[in-house]
């Protein structure tokens, strides 16, 4: 299954630049720039600005953590554990 859109709590991989082949969730977009975060590195409070070219997007979606970042809270810890659970699905080794 292919994504064709970048949706907030959608699963992406980079593709390109010293990140490439890491897991993110997207937590926001401007325009072509997607916002990214995976719960350790880059966190939800200062997230990743990623070109959408440069990035694959997964068919994989955390509506509830989506709804959590909206509402302001802290999920880095949520945002690790999933993206932790897709890498062992994919059978990827954690970055």
């Amino acid at each position: 299954m292919k994504v064709q859109e970048a949706v907030c709590g959608g699963a992406a991989q980079s593709l390109a630049g010293r990140d490439k082949g890491r897991l993110y969730l997207i937590v926001g977009m401007a325009d072509e720039t997607l916002l990214l975060a995976d719960g350790k590195y880059k966190p939800v409070e200062s997230p990743k600005r990623k070109n959408q070219k440069h990035v694959r997007l997964l068919p994989r979606f955390y509506p509830a953590i989506a709804e959590r970042i909206a509402a302001g809270k802290d999920e880095n810890s949520s945002v690790r554990a999933a993206l932790l659970s897709l890498e062992a699905e994919r059978g990827s080794v954690p970055q």
